[in-house]
């Protein structure tokens, strides 16, 4: 390394950009976005992104919702994956399952599935030390 060279950490770069569906706008199809995108409107199919994705407290989205951080405003019907985390407002519906390394449920909320907070891909399972029967005996 160079003197005065800074060390780059290995973070994934996130586009700035925020895009914003309007109240009046649905969608019925796939939506793939690398910055903020902030739905107020309705969205049938899927929704797919690098950055944050925002449900809005009238918007609704009938569809599969994948990524970094997904906030929860408004109502979802389907299945929600984020890579860091998943806000669920107290206004927020959702009807689906939640896979997420943390989440954070208001009083309020509404939440019908099941929630992973684990990493996709389970670890090696942990080898239990083996314990010598309680009635053997050890010579020593």
């Amino acid at each position: 390394m160079a003197f005065g060279a800074k060390k780059e950490e290995n973070k994934e770069i996130v586009s700035s950009t925020q895009s914003v569906f309007a109240k009046d706008l649905s969608v019925n199809g796939d939506i793939t976005c690398d910055g903020l995108l902030r739905i107020e409107g309705h969205i049938e199919g899927s929704v797919r992104g690098n950055g944050e994705i925002t449900i809005a407290e009238k918007a609704t989205a009938k569809a599969e919702i994948e990524g970094r951080k997904i906030v929860v405003i408004g109502r979802v019907e389907g299945n929600i994956k984020a890579k860091e985390s998943v806000d669920v407002v107290a206004s927020a519906e959702i009807f689906g399952d939640i896979t997420t390394e943390k989440i954070a449920i208001e009083e309020g909320a509404v939440f019908t599935g099941k929630c992973i907070t684990k990493a996709l891909v389970p670890e090696k399972p942990v080898a239990s030390p083996s314990v010598p029967p309680k009635d053997e005996k050890k010579i020593v």
